[in-house]
């Protein structure tokens, strides 16, 4: 399997992240993971894909936010709470929107 590692903006909103993220997949990816890392000493963040056969297509992207407010069970509920209507969730992790860090689910369907 191969994989496509992709650096995106700290300063970008959810929409332009989800936009961005769906069009790499629109070149035959798929997205694995989505989280904050740091690339050159500056916040960024890190989506990693793999590589799928043509005509493979994943389904459609959704981000979310999650309040990192909550305490993790309710969290964990919310998150669970996201998995309606045939949607399945595949990252769950820390990332930079608008230079802040925020929780944020990525699910698929």
């Amino acid at each position: 399997m191969a994989l496509k590692l992709e650096t995106l903006s700290a300063s970008n909103t959810l929409a332009q992240h989800q936009a961005i993220l769906s069009g790499i997949e629109a070149l035959g990816y798929e997205l694995i993971t989505f989280a904050r890392g740091v690339v050159g000493g500056a916040k960024s963040n890190t989506a990693t894909f793999r590589n799928r056969a043509p005509g493979d297509g994943p389904g459609p992207l959704t981000l979310v936010q999650v309040d990192g407010a909550k305490s993790p069970p309710d969290q964990e509920a919310d998150v669970n709470a996201g998995e309606t209507g045939g949607k399945r969730l595949i990252s769950y992790a820390a990332a930079f929107v608008q230079e802040v860090e925020t929780n944020v689910a990525a699910y698929r369907g």
